[in-house]
């Protein structure tokens, strides 16, 4: 194996980072870090240089530094994503930051653009006229397009833009983030008009697919609309774990990660663990069969970031005795944060 490097995840067995990324971190430090550390889980506000700045808290990790630009309609509105993205670009941009390059040239290199209304400092006086239409478009699935009254901001549907993490810091937190997520939750059950009925009488809850008609998030009941769970029906119990329905027990997972330069890394975490993460951080599961046989199955699951423009591609090889028993171990080929215009690609790769 090219470049193999061994990760124990004995040293991220701990609480996660106190900020989420290393440029919250900077910011909090231009802001004064010991107020900000000090402020408790949940959102504050903060006073910097005349302006309004909300810190959001949760587990004692900093997850938003950012002016406080939206009211909490505009931002379930407009998506924590997106929001949190403006809201953060636009304070980091005033912010007495040591900089290589002037904002000017960072915007032209961002692919962030100002139709009408002008730029960045139009944002803070916007937030303080109420009733101001808000608009947040997608544009070919690469662009969005924010429009706020006279005021129109686009910017590309980028991770590492909009989370504000370069690659390289991705791969360094990726393991320990999924080491730390918190226990799945369980969705609430469908209603009746949600279920359709199956020839062999199964119920079933269509989520859409992704990419692959046979790559979907469906999930799957008894005809007392209990979550499937049975031996006779792998596939359709994984989805359901995968989904939170259905306990993961101590199954764990073996991942060998491709890591940027060519090389593969490896680690090891609960598979409750993978599914805390993949709510925690808005991802949609997107699972399918690809081959059986008499001991396990293997498939594709996508953990699809929409908000953010990015999936987590893996191929899993699920043995039936760990899925029934709910304990061993599965094996997982993880493609970290591939960008969604780029999954097509990917899928041919990964088929050779």
């Amino acid at each position: 194996m090219l470049g193999s490097i061994l990760i124990s995840l004995l040293v991220l067995a701990g609480p996660g980072p106190a900020f989420r990324s290393d440029r919250l971190e900077t910011m909090a430090d231009a802001l004064g870090r010991a107020r900000v550390e000090a402020l408790p889980d949940g959102e504050s506000h903060l006073l910097w240089s005349g302006a309004t700045v909300s810190v959001v808290k949760c587990g004692g990790t900093v997850e938003h530094i950012g002016y406080a630009l939206f009211s909490q309609e505009q931002r379930e509105l407009i998506g924590p994503t997106v929001g949190h993205f403006v809201e953060r670009y636009s304070l980091e941009a005033d912010l007495p930051l040591q900089r290589e390059k002037t904002l000017e040239v960072q915007l032209m290199e961002d692919g962030v653009s100002f139709p009408k209304g002008g730029g960045l400092d139009s944002l803070l006086p916007l937030s303080l006229e109420p009733g101001l239409s808000l608009k947040l478009s997608e544009l070919g699935g690469r662009w969005y397009l924010l429009e706020w009254g006279s005021f129109s901001m686009t910017f590309p549907s980028d991770a590492e833009l909009l989370l504000g993490r370069t690659r390289q810091e991705d791969e360094r937190r990726l393991p320990g983030e999924l080491a730390s997520a918190p226990d799945p939750v369980a969705p609430p059950l469908p209603s009746a008009g949600e279920l359709s009925e199956r020839t062999d009488h199964m119920l079933e809850q269509t989520l859409g697919s992704y990419y692959l008609p046979s790559l979907n998030a469906n999930r799957y009941f008894t005809a007392s609309v209990e979550p499937v769970d049975a031996p006779e029906y792998p596939s359709e119990t994984f989805a359901n774990v995968l989904a939170g329905l259905v306990d993961a027990g101590s199954i764990t997972v073996q991942v060998r990660r491709s890591v940027y330069g060519l090389q593969w890394d490896y680690f090891t975490i609960p598979l409750r663990a993978l599914i805390g993460y993949s709510q925690q951080f808005g991802c949609t599961p997107y699972w399918g069969v690809i081959a059986r046989d008499g001991e396990l199955m293997e498939g594709e699951l996508i953990l699809r970031n929409a908000a953010a423009g990015f999936n987590h591609v893996l191929r899993l090889q699920v043995p039936y005795e760990v899925l029934a028993l709910k304990e061993g171990s599965i094996l997982a080929r993880l493609t970290p944060y591939v960008p969604t215009h780029s999954l097509k690609y990917l899928f041919e790769e990964t088929r050779q």
